[in-house]
C-alpha cells in the first residue's frame, strides 16, 4: 500500500481518496477506519470513489435491496453503514426516520401532502417523493407539531 499526502493551502476541506484495483475487505476496513475519524460526515461510494458527505448536503437516506443509499441534491452514494447506524450518527434536530427504509432531512423537504388517508406524502427538494409509514405517522406528526 502506498500513502501519499499533498499539502495545498487553497484547499477548503480535507479529502481522502482511495484508489484501488477492486473493492475488497481491506478497502472496506480502511473506509470504516477513516469514517470513524470524521464522524460528523458520512462516507459513501460514488462507483469506486470514496467521498465524505456533509450532513448538510444530505437530502435523504434509504435502504433498498440490501444496500443503503445516501442522496444529495446532485448525487446518490452507496454506503456500507447500516440505516440504524446512520440514524444514530445523523443530527437528531434535522433528520427523522419516516419508515423502515427512509430517513429524511427536514431542512430539505419541499412540502408535505396530507391528501392520502392514513399516510403523509413528502416531496424533497431534489424531486424525490417518499411516504411516511403508518407506524411512524404519530412520531412525524408530533415532530411537526401537528
Amino acid at each position: 500500500m502506498k500513502v501519499e499526502v499533498k499539502i495545498d493551502k487553497d484547499v477548503l476541506e480535507t479529502t481522502v481518496l482511495i484508489l484501488a484495483k477492486e473493492l475488497d475487505d481491506d478497502i472496506l476496513e480502511l473506509q470504516r477506519n477513516i469514517a470513524s475519524i470524521k464522524s460528523h460526515a458520512i462516507a459513501g461510494f460514488d462507483n469506486y470513489r470514496l467521498e465524505f458527505i456533509s450532513q448538510e448536503d444530505i437530502v435523504r437516506v434509504y435502504a433498498n435491496m440490501g444496500n443503503v443509499y445516501v442522496v444529495t441534491k446532485t448525487k446518490e452514494y452507496v454506503t456500507k453503514t447500516t440505516l440504524g447506524e446512520l440514524e444514530e450518527l445523523l443530527n437528531k434536530t434535522a433528520f427523522i426516520r419516516i419508515s423502515r427504509s427512509d430517513i429524511i432531512n427536514l431542512k430539505k423537504v419541499k412540502g408535505f401532502d396530507f391528501a392520502f388517508v392514513g399516510t403523509i406524502s413528502v416531496e424533497m427538494i431534489n424531486g424525490d417523493v417518499v411516504y411516511v409509514s403508518r407506524r411512524k405517522l404519530k412520531d412525524v406528526k408530533k415532530y411537526l407539531g401537528i
